[in-house]
């Protein structure tokens, strides 16, 4: 059964019926965009997980609300708000809200959800207090809201594959014909969700489609019994049948046999009741807190509750196989599909493979010699975005436009020109720590605020300023925020127009390789505890080091010394490479700039090169790094691809710049992809979870 075919079935389903019911003015709504919004509430381990199952079922989970935590995005598409109101601003026609709250809280959210006039509620904790249970309940009638619960499994609805709660895929609607499908059927209101999973599945498994599937809960005290439901399901066309799943304790099956005897036109329709607990003893819980007898009471047993049903003509049955043959009866013996059909849904979900326990990015998709970031290929980033067009294009998911990057370009300028902290820096530690440690006592940046894009651009701003001053570098009084980040790289105001180019194209290349480089590990990790972007992106600049990040400086000086030894010994180019080579691996020395752990031809690479030969800054390094693959196979007997960082060394050295440049041109360029890491975390994932960096799945564009 395919996860859409129910979307044509919403505006005459049963669950469009039942919010019509309750709030007439979504109809208007319903007609025109055919699409019930439904609202998870409450964000937690239960509560992240069902909105991805739910939504994967087929319901459209429209938004989120996670109080305290506003403005971020669930499973890639998922909007989470702050409070009810807030959401309901952004989502008015909210059709159903699932309430996944601890117990302690749970009243709270249910009641908010129930005075904003949320039609259906679904309150899944259990443990809710009596007291407190009777409250909502009285707030429910008030409100004419259906709540399901405390302690329900969910409602699910098969024909228009929208559930809000627990409830497993044991389910199938009316299917004439293969892939054709209808909202005819049974409907089932139950108390228990075991006892339902298993009448669903006994059902189906003959050929009776079930339209609707409604826990109602199973505490003593729910929000809404069988006489709230069952009329207003028995008024919808296409119910054919009602099936109640009861038990033993409290008196919501005598109550509903004395609302048919009262008003029996209110239930129209054939009514199969199943009751558990025929031989539970006395004063003792059942599994629900609903589920008891008291002792010496006259109602609440098995046989009072039989007796009450079959004196208004409902067919009481203790067993799957009596209800098989008492529904079909009551339906005249008609069935919806094959259940071969069924059966065939059933072995593919026993088969499918388990669910593999992961979480999402949508920065950077990295795969085997791909690298796209926000869905456009790095290449064409490198071969002429800004910087900041990069940074815009990796929070917000877009370049922006010519204005707003005109904006954000001037924010650029003004916070990068603000001075860097005053403090003594250790000449002999690496670039990334002298940064990070002047980025992190930043006062500019820990007073920023403004909006996602914003921040992401005064973190490079701030980094410009703050890598200009590790490499003992004065930034000009004025200038575009290309020429401040080509200046704060190199140490004299950027005048050639090429060399500014090809600055940022490597800064282009430097800016993200995903979730997996140790600086971004240690950006999200810290993201994860909620430190600030400040503390978070200084962490992660302090992960780049000779072993992550520092390649494209010893690529530098492995090229120089190559030319070098070229000049003293008066051999080829080639030759004093090959002879390096030879002795650095006599000397076990890794040559960087060489292989890639993902790619074996790197992506940004060739448009590097190119770039570097269109500028004439291609020189004797860079032809070199070309030859360099072939070289190193002569020389280990095994392929070795040059990677970026050997591109990049070899261009520094072309262009006269010392080998720090390329560590510098990594620091500043890779802030831009901490801070986007760093911002998607928060808005996007639960604090201090669990992170297993190989479980990352890219979702984005």
């Amino acid at each position: 059964m395919s996860t859409s075919s129910g979307s044509e079935h919403v505006k005459d389903g049963l669950l469009a019926h039942l919010a019509i019911q309750l709030r007439p003015s979504l109809a208007k709504y319903l007609t025109k965009g055919g699409v019930i919004e439904t609202a998870v509430y409450g964000l937690g381990q239960q509560g992240r997980r069902h909105a991805l199952l739910m939504r994967e079922y087929g319901a459209p989970v429209a938004a989120a609300i996670h109080p305290g935590h506003g403005a971020a995005v669930l499973h890639e598409s998922i909007p989470v708000y702050a409070s009810m109101a807030e959401m309901l601003r952004a989502h008015p026609h909210i059709a159903v809200v699932s309430i996944w709250k601890h117990f302690a809280t749970a009243t709270d959210a249910a009641l908010e959800a129930i005075e904003a006039r949320i039609p259906i509620v679904v309150l899944i904790a259990e443990g809710i207090p009596v007291q407190d249970a009777q409250r909502l309940r009285a707030a429910a009638h008030r409100c004419n809201v259906l709540l399901f619960g405390p302690n329900t499994p969910g409602i699910i609805f098969p024909p228009e594959r929208i559930k809000a709660g627990m409830l497993p895929d044991v389910f199938y609607p009316a299917e004439p014909e293969p892939g054709v499908f209808t909202s005819e059927g049974v409907t089932i209101t139950s108390r228990s969700g075991a006892i339902l999973y298993h009448l669903s599945d006994a059902l189906a498994a003959s050929g009776i489609a079930l339209n609707g599937v409604l826990g109602i809960g199973g505490d003593a005290v729910v929000g809404s019994d069988f006489v709230d439901v069952v009329p207003r399901v028995m008024s919808y066309p296409n119910t054919h049948a009602v099936v109640i799943a009861g038990e033993i304790g409290g008196c919501k099956e005598e109550l509903f046999a004395e609302a048919m005897r009262a008003q029996p036109e209110r239930f129209p329709k054939p009514v199969v009741a199943l009751l558990s607990g025929r031989c539970a003893p006395t004063g003792k819980t059942m599994g629900h807190a609903g589920a008891i007898i008291a002792p010496g009471a006259n109602y609440g047993t098995y046989a009072a509750k039989k007796t009450a049903l079959e004196s208004v003509g409902v067919t009481v049955v203790n067993s799957q196989t009596d209800l098989v043959k008492a529904v079909k009866k009551a339906l005249g013996g008609r069935t919806y599909f094959d259940p071969a059909r069924y059966r065939a849904h059933m072995k593919t979900l026993w088969e499918e493979p388990p669910r593999k326990t992961g979480w999402t990015t949508s920065i950077t998709r990295v795969e085997p010699n791909v690298l796209m970031v926000r869905g456009v290929p790095l290449q064409d980033l490198i071969n002429g975005a800004s910087l900041v067009a990069c940074t815009a294009l990796m929070i917000e998911g877009a370049i922006p436009d010519k204005r707003a990057c005109s904006k954000l370009e001037a924010l650029g300028c003004e916070l990068a020109l603000l001075p860097a902290a005053r403090m003594t820096l250790p000449k002999d530690a690496p670039i990334s720590q002298r940064a990070a440690t002047l980025f992190l006592a930043d006062a500019p940046f820990a007073a920023f605020t403004g909006t996602d894009a914003e921040w992401g651009i005064a973190c490079v701003a701030r980094m410009c300023a703050c890598v200009a001053k590790s490499l003992g570098h004065t930034l000009p009084d004025s200038g575009d925020f290309g020429a401040l980040c080509a200046t704060a790289l190199v140490g004299k105001p950027a005048r050639d127009p090429a060399l500014r180019k090809l600055l940022e194209a490597i800064l282009a290349a430097s800016i993200d390789h995903g979730v997996t480089p140790p600086s971004a590990q240690a950006t999200i990790l810290a993201a994860s505890v909620r430190a600030t972007m400040q503390a978070a992106v200084a962490n992660g600049t302090c992960a780049i080091t000779h072993v992550h990040g520092g390649a494209g400086r010893e690529a530098a000086e492995f090229f120089l010394a190559c030319l070098e030894r070229s000049r003293r010994d008066a051999i080829p180019p080639r030759e004093a490479a090959e002879l390096i080579l030879r002795e650095r691996m006599a000397e076990g020395r890794r040559i960087e700039g060489l292989g890639h752990r993902v790619h074996t031809e790197d992506p940004r690479r060739d448009p590097l090169w190119r770039l570097a030969d269109k500028l004439h800054r291609s020189g004797p390094a860079v032809a070199l790094s070309r030859d360099l693959e072939e070289i190193a196979t002569t020389v280990r007997g095994m392929r070795l691809p040059i990677n970026v960082d050997g591109v990049i060394g070899a261009i520094i050295a072309d262009c006269g710049l010392p080998p720090i440049t390329a560590s510098a041109l990594f620091v500043l360029g890779r802030s831009a992809g901490l801070a986007a890491h760093y911002i998607e975390e928060i808005r996007t994932q639960q604090p201090m979870r669990q992170i297993d960096f190989r479980q990352a799945v890219y979702r984005g564009k």
